[in-house]
């Protein structure tokens, strides 16, 4: 039995993977559709800032060389990108990157795209580009806004096909971003070193401590296939099944804590899903676990026991207009966002419209409650007379499904009079588009009945029902199979209605009869 009580300081979810979500790269923010998918996201979960890369591609036309040599600068696509943000709500996460062609050392690219991942040729000319980008921000949107941005300098350094350069040269590009844009307005957020598998932090910290760089957050990412890359087939891993994730993220909250700099905020500026059961499956481009339902429970599992980790957990994508491989070809195609091409709900995007619901403080799950694996729990929270519940049935990629999960769920209920209990299930059998899409036999080219199918099938599957009064709680039944996810909220019972007076008034009596007359 799962019954849960108040805890001894009450607190909310404190919520970081609603501070950031992501998308591609600047230029895909030109598309409507995008547009369309992040106006139903801050509907339905609601983000508070939005990174992408590319945002000095040259598909951005940011700046050219004329015939003299001199620089000159454009803004107007720009523009359109950081006005359709702020008009849904979001405010830009700035990711400083890649290498405009005018002013690279080399012709080194990475994606369908090609991106420019080569240092300057002339440092001076990367801390123009940076002077004039963030002059330009600052008086269209004024300091008040602009400095409730974040600034990011590249991505993933660590990594050669993002950054043909050295760490050192790295280190010099993050110098010379944050002093040019501290130049021209020191109360700007600029932060690093945005690696790949929580890489560099340590060394980053100490390098800009002792250099006076200014330095406002730590930014990182991780991938839970990572773990495969740092310890192939997990031999020699430290981490139980399961847990390399999650111990991640809290080592670099204890790096960051031992650094000169102890009180650095954390960004998580790109993580997801990705999942390898071995060395020999790990693929960054059909990754299945970022499709199916196994996405919507490392979600819910990971944001609740990382709520207090960092003060932004940015999921990587929100749609699957995403064109780093070139723009998907298929419904589905493990491409990574929370919405499908046809802006239809994944499990992953599911799970976050669930937890989004989790409001009020938390609640805690009393002594005699033993879960029946290291996948499985639940968390809960109270808000006036309302209890809500999330319980999950995790199943890690390394271990065989999991039986299902048989719960009676218990919490405090001081009325007399029973509540009634909506709940949302997440999964294999509706909430996941991906097992239907495959149930069509993964159909290339939908048909607008497909297309409704799928539409329906994508959606949680939803109940409501009275619960049950026993010794001042109110309980219910509940079973999870492997992959589901369960949302279950007790709440007070509206009160029936009666007759509607205006039908016993005679006036009402009177209309009745005149409009039952037979034709004169």
């Amino acid at each position: 039995m799962l019954t849960f009580g108040p805890a001894s300081s009450p607190a909310p979810f404190r919520q970081p993977w609603r501070r950031l979500i992501t998308v591609g790269r600047a230029y895909d923010l030109v598309r409507a559709d995008l547009l369309d998918h992040l106006s139903w996201l801050q509907r339905e979960i609601g983000y508070d800032h939005c990174r992408f890369h590319a945002v000095f591609h040259d598909d951005m036309k940011v700046v050219t060389r004329v015939a003299d040599g001199s620089l000159r600068f454009h803004w107007h696509h720009l523009d359109k990108v950081y006005d359709a943000l702020l008009a849904r709500g979001l405010k830009p996460f700035v990711e400083l990157n890649p290498m405009p062609a005018a002013l690279a050392s080399g012709p080194d690219t990475m994606f369908y795209y090609k991106m420019n991942i080569t240092p300057p040729r002339l440092w001076s000319e990367w801390a123009q580009l940076i002077d004039a980008f963030t002059r330009h921000l600052l008086e269209r949107y004024g300091p008040a806004e602009v400095r409730t941005w974040f600034f990011e300098v590249w991505n993933e350094p660590n990594l050669s096909g993002f950054w043909s350069g050295t760490k050192e040269d790295y280190f010099k590009l993050y110098e010379t971003s944050a002093r040019a844009l501290r130049r021209v307005d020191s109360a700007l957020r600029v932060g690093g070193p945005a690696t790949s598998k929580a890489n560099w932090v340590a060394e980053f910290i100490a390098h800009c401590h002792e250099r006076a760089i200014p330095l406002d957050f730590v930014s990182t990412h991780l991938y839970p296939q990572d773990e495969q890359v740092a310890y192939p087939d997990r031999k020699d891993s430290p981490h139980a099944v399961g847990d390399f994730f999650g111990d991640t993220v809290r080592s670099v909250r204890d790096v960051v804590a031992a650094s000169p700099m102890p009180a650095l905020p954390i960004h998580w500026t790109e993580w997801n899903t990705q999942a390898a059961a071995s060395a020999a499956q790990v693929t960054w481009g059909e990754n299945v676990n970022v499709d199916n339902a196994f996405a919507g429970t490392f979600i819910a599992r990971n944001c609740l026991a990382l709520d207090d980790a960092c003060e932004s957990f940015g999921y990587w994508t929100a749609s699957d207009v995403f064109e780093e491989g070139g723009i998907p070809s298929a419904p589905l195609s493990c491409t990574y966002g929370l919405l499908t091409l046809h802006g239809l709900p994944k499990a992953a995007a599911n799970a976050f419209r669930l937890l989004r619901r989790l409001e009020g403080d938390r609640l805690v799950s009393l002594p005699g409650f033993a879960a029946p694996h290291s996948g499985a729990a639940a968390a809960a929270t109270r808000s006036g007379d309302t209890v809500r519940v999330l319980l999950w049935n995790h199943a890690h990629v390394e271990l065989p499904p999991p039986a299902p999960w048989r719960e009676t769920i218990r919490v405090p209920w001081d009325s007399p009079t029973p509540p009634q209990v909506l709940t949302a299930r997440v999964g294999p059998a509706g909430g996941s588009v991906y097992e239907a899409w495959c149930e069509l036999g993964r159909p290339e080219n939908l048909t607008t009945a497909q297309t409704a199918f799928l539409r329906a099938r994508s959606e949680p599957v939803w109940t409501l029902a009275p619960a049950r009064l026993v010794e001042g709680h109110a309980e219910i039944e509940v079973t999870l199979s492997a992959h589901e996810l369960l949302y279950v909220e007790f709440a007070p019972a509206p009160a029936a209605t009666g007759k509607d007076e205006r039908l016993a008034s005679a006036e009402w009596a009177d209309w009745d009869k005149k409009m039952g007359e037979v034709s004169r």
